[in-house]
Formats: structure tokens, C-alpha cells, sequence
């Protein structure tokens, strides 16, 4: 929108615009700012300043006069629009979206104020907020494929990778020769395990862009998933070969060779290239600090734990620590907070005593609300806080996972105890007789999985059902499946393999006051890690862990038990994929202690 201008300013201002046409924005900001100072409520001039002052980077002074255009006239949709680049350019999210909207609200058919809407709406994990954004954009373009790619990257991001795998096919159709597109379509495919079409995809994209670090990258991501580790390592090397700074797959390579070949200290020297590469990229650290606690090297590793908070779509913190940096408290109150999954609650609670010992007062304790009850009876918590407490000022506050690296935890022979767990006495009572009811002693609780699989985030375990099931046909007792979740068909498969009734306890995983008491009663207790092996070093009782490839580090690396679960007996799956000689040793310690 135009407005005539003062006779007096008319000159410099068409000076001005002749200066912008001859990309002279720096000889033209002066007369503007001069004909706006005459002319306030010259918009064109108003605007045309902010556009020159956005061109050299001066997006303060920028958004200041856009502003100035908005409020001269409200419905001037470039101005919203602009206003919003200049306020990504500031840093400022909120404002950007803000100006976004109005530019849309005030011209709906504004599609390059949706497109960047839905771009920073995506940047922000907003995720169903910029696919909608997307699906509005296409309604009004069906055929722009890279409204279709767009749209694909937020499915994707949304683990909705059926449709993802959807929108990159159409934008596909659209652009045929598009290497990016493929990468990602081989992607999606990957995660619905649709392995040999998620190769093809990025052997095409290859094909297109021969140099495509990420496509060979996500190549090495797919065939490890497949178990080809050998070409896996391969492809990351090609990679590697084309540009050997390339962080991400410097820490794949070496999650590769740790996961699953076993080979801790290659892994390390990979993560420690990867973080030299990119001193802030958050999954190099994290992966180091895996390794080096998996080798209880325990003081760089709890360093190197804290990253956990800043990984990509990861954890955030609730509340912002303070300072305390494990010196001693004189007194002072300890505010700390729950995170990760209740397993975690449980394992890093053993702490406390030795924060009572650097002076801790008072010690605050805001747990999940599942398992508050049960800590509501744990000595060394002197008050559970409310879901929403927030701790006072003078509180010391910090996350209970990094209550190892504030009291200097260095080696193995600082490991402390479980937390001691007591079951109530009535819930007790009822259990024995539950147990009495499904048959004689001894009695054996049983878990195959545990984990989200194709969550990087969350670490999968799984051993082999039937496989578990027949070791137990020849051991004698009573079977009980506390199986979180079982997956369809799968305690008919146990009970017809094991070849004698396998109880159902499943429901008690929502019942943890029930859960405490059967596992502080019943004589064995066989399983993938989880919540449960918690419970049963909580009550002081032993267990038999079956640990897949790659071990959890609370595992450790090697070894018949960890010093995290002393007497806990651990059964490793070799890194060939093997469960044969594990099974053999847990059917052999089995018979060995129930007279078999």
C-alpha cells in the first residue's frame, strides 16, 4: 500500500527507492529514516525502511519499523510476514508465530507465511501444529512437492511413517529426481521395518546425489537393523570418505561397534571423534557417556551423562537446577525430581543416603505419581513434594539422576545399595494367599520384554519367549507371567511351550503396592531388566537377568553379575545374536538350585 508523501520528502524518498532497485540498501536507509521522521504515517517509506534495514541484518531496527507500518495499517499482510522473519532472525519464536498468524488471518492465501508458519512450528516440535499448517497449504496446492516433503517430515516426526511414507511418494510423483525425498521415504520405510524398500530408497537417492553423506548414513542406521553389521560399517565408512567431520555418523560407527560387536573401546574413540567434530552435538556425548559407565569408568561418565537432557526430541529438565556442585550442604534442604521411568526413580534413590552425608537437610523428593506411594514408607525421604510443587529458594535442587555425578561417584566400589523397599503388611497377607491358590512353591515369576522398540530414546530388551518358556518345562514349580503388556497370543504361546499352566499376573504392573509384595514372596524372578528387577532388589531379594545386545550399562560389560545387583545372576546374549549359551547357564543354575 502506497500513500503520497510530503512534497518536501518526495525527492529523497524516490532517491531512496532508486538506491533499493540498484540494491543500494545501505545509501538508502539514511533518506528513508529521514522521510519517515517528516512523515509519519508514510507507510510505504515506513516499510521500504524496514526491508533495507532486514537486507544488512539490522533486524531490531527492522521489526521496529515494520511495526510502525502495522500500526498504521493493520491488515498490511507483508509487513505481519516480514515482521515474522525478523523476529526468527531475533530469536524470538513466540513473535514470529504470532506475526505468522496475523499474516495469514489478514491475507488467508498468503501461502509463504503458512509455509514458513508450519517450518517454525516443525523447528519448535509443534509437530501436529505444522502439519496442519501443511495439509492447509497443500488444500490450496495440491501439486508443490515440497509442501508433500514438508508434510512427510512431520508425520515422520509424529512416528506416523505410513502416511509419511505417503506424502514423500506424492511429492515423488511431483519431483521424480529429488535425493532428499528418497533419504527420508527410506526412513519412514525403515521404522515400519520395511527394510529392502527402505534400501531401495536410498540407493536411488545415491544414484541421484553420489555424495549424499545422509543417505549412506540412514543406510548404516538400516542395515544394522537388519543384522548386516559388516555392510553397515561399510556404508558409515563411505560416508566417512566423503566428509570425515561428519559427527553423526562418526557416533553411529561407534554405536555400531559397540552395540554389536562388543568393541567398547573402538566405540569410544568414535564418540570422542564425533564430539571433537561438534563439541555441543548431545547424542556423541550421551553414547560416550553409555560406554565409559558400561566400562565403570564412572566419574568421566557421569560427566558425560548430564548431556541426556540435551539430546534432540529427548528429556527436559521440569525444573532448572541450581548450582550445588556436591559440596557440602550445611544443612540446606535438597529439592530433587523424578525422571526417566519409574525403574530409574527407584535405582537412582540409593543415593541418598550419601547426600544425607554431604550435609543434606531436609531432602524433597517429587516422585512419579505411580510410585509415590511407595516411597511415601522410604527412610531418607523426609517429605514426598505434590506432582506440581515447586521448591523454594533456598532449596538445593537437582534431577535424581544426577545425584551420582554431584557426589563424585568415581569408581565401582562406590556403588551403594538398593533403596530398601517394605511391602504392607495387609497387601502381603493377600499375596500369599493369591500364591497358595495357583499351586506349590517354588514360585517362579517370568519377563520376556521391556523398553519401546524402534525408540532410540528408550532402550528395547527382549529375549526369546519360547525359547525362555521351554528352559522352564523341566524346572519345577509354579509359573507366574508378569509380562508388561504381553502382545496378543503370546501367553498361549508360554503356557503351550512351558507345557503347564503359566499364571496370569500381568495386571499387577498397574499395581505396584501388589507387584512389591509378590516380588518380595516368590523364590525366582527371570527376566529382561525392568521396573520389577527394582522392585526385587528394593525388598532385598536376587534375580536371574537375561541381558540382550547391547548390555544396559547398569549391566555393566561383561561379567555373571553387576555390581549395581550384587547376586542378581546375568545371562548375556552374544553378539552374534545368540541366546544358546546363556539359556544353557541360567537351565544349569535352575536345576542347581531347586534340586533338579
Amino acid at each position: 500500500m502506497s500513500q503520497k508523501t510530503n512534497p518536501l520528502t518526495r525527492g529523497k524518498k524516490q532517491k531512496a527507492l532508486a538506491l533499493l532497485q540498484h540494491n543500494q540498501p545501505a545509501a538508502a536507509i539514511p533518506l528513508l529514516e529521514q522521510v519517515c521522521h517528516t512523515d509519519r504515517r508514510d507507510i510505504e517509506a515506513w516499510f521500504q525502511l524496514a526491508a533495507a534495514r532486514q537486507e544488512l541484518g539490522a533486524f531490531a531496527p527492522a521489526a521496529e519499523a515494520y511495526r510502525q507500518v502495522i500500526a498504521l495499517d493493520q491488515d498490511h499482510a507483508e509487513a505481519h510476514f516480514y515482521l515474522g522473519n525478523t523476529c526468527l532472525a531475533l530469536g524470538d519464536g513466540p513473535g514470529a508465530v504470532a506475526a505468522f498468524r496475523e499474516a495469514i488471518r489478514r491475507r488467508p492465501e498468503h501461502q509463504q507465511a503458512r509455509l514458513n508458519l508450519g517450518a517454525l512450528y516443525e523447528l519448535q516440535r509443534n509437530f501436529p501444529a505444522a502439519e496442519e499448517c501443511f495439509h492447509e497449504a497443500l488444500r490450496r496446492e495440491p501439486l508443490n512437492p515440497e509442501l508433500h516433503y514438508n508434510l512427510g517430515s512431520v508425520l515422520h516426526a509424529q512416528g506416523k511413517y505410513a502416511d509419511a511414507v505417503e506424502s514423500y511418494r506424492h511429492a515423488l510423483r511431483l519431483r521424480p529426481a529429488h535425493a532428499d525425498t528418497y533419504n527420508n521415504c527410506g526412513s519412514s520405510l525403515a521404522q515400519l521395518e520395511r527394510y529392502d524398500e527402505s534400501l531401495a530408497c536410498y540407493q536411488q537417492a545415491l544414484r541421484i546425489s553420489p555424495r549424499l553423506t545422509a543417505a549412506y548414513n540412514n543406510m548404516g542406521n538400516t542395515l544394522v537393523r537388519m543384522r548386516r553389521v559388516q555392510e553397515a560399517i561399510a556404508t558409515y565408512e563411505q560416508a566417512l570418505q566423503i566428509e570425515p567431520d561428519y559427527a553423526e555418523t562418526l557416533t553411529n560407527l561407534g554405536n555400531t561397534k559397540q552395540r554389536q560387536l562388543g568393541k567398547i573401546d573402538e566405540g569410544i574413540a568414535y564418540h570422542r571423534r564425533a564430539i571433537e567434530c561438534d563439541p555441543m552435538y548431545a547424542d556423541a556425548h550421551h553414547n560416550l557417556a553409555f560406554c565409559l559407565l558400561l566400562k565403570g569408568e564412572f566419574r568421566e561418565g557421569w560427566q558425560e551423562y548430564d548431556w541426556r537432557w540435551k539430546r534432540e526430541g529427548g528429556m527436559r529438565r521440569p525444573l532448572p537446577p541450581t548450582s550445588w556442585d556436591g559440596a557440602d550442604l550445611n544443612g540446606r534442604q535438597v529439592f530433587i525430581h523424578a525422571e526417566q521411568g519409574i525403574g530409574d526413580e527407584l535405582f537412582f534413590l540409593r543415593f541418598l543416603p550419601l547426600l544425607k552425608s554431604r550435609g543434606a537437610g531436609r531432602i524433597v523428593y517429587r516422585a512419579t505419581a505411580k510410585i509415590a506411594p511407595l516411597l511415601a514408607r522410604v527412610t531418607g525421604i523426609d517429605r514426598l513434594a505434590g506432582p506440581d510443587e515447586r521448591p523454594a529458594p533456598t532449596d538445593s535442587v537437582c534431577a535424581v539422576g544426577d545425584l551420582p555425578r554431584l557426589l563424585g561417584m568415581a569408581s565401582p566400589d562406590d556403588v551403594p545399595p538398593a533403596i530398601a523397599l517394605a511391602p504392607l503388611p495387609e497387601t502381603l497377607a493377600g499375596m500369599r494367599h493369591t500364591l497358595a491358590a495357583y499351586g506349590a512353591p517354588p514360585y517362579i515369576g517370568v519377563t520376556w520384554r521391556a523398553g519401546v522398540k524402534g525408540n532410540d530414546l528408550v532402550l528395547h530388551k527382549e529375549s526369546p519367549l519360547e525359547n525362555l518358556a521351554q528352559l522352564l518345562r523341566d524346572i519345577p514349580g509354579t509359573i507366574l507371567v508378569l509380562q508388561r503388556l504381553p502382545h496378543e497370543g503370546e501367553l498361549r504361546t508360554f503356557q503351550d511351550t512351558v507345557g503347564r499352566p503359566a499364571h496370569d499376573l500381568t495386571g499387577l504392573n498397574d499395581n505396584l503396592e501388589a507387584m512389591l509384595a509378590l516380588l518380595s514372596l516368590i523364590d525366582e524372578y527371570v527376566g529382561v531388566s525392568n521396573t520389577n528387577m527394582h522392585l526385587r532388589a528394593g525388598v532385598g531379594k536376587t534375580a536371574r537377568v537375561l541381558v540382550p545386545t547391547s548390555p544396559e550399562w547398569r549391566w555393566m560389560a561383561e561379567g555373571k553379575e553387576s555390581p549395581w545387583f550384587p547376586g542378581f545372576g546375568v545371562y548375556r546374549q552374544g553378539y552374534d545374536g545368540s541366546w544358546e549359551e546363556a539359556f544353557d547357564m541360567l537351565t544349569a543354575d535352575l536345576q542347581q538350585a531347586h534340586g533338579h
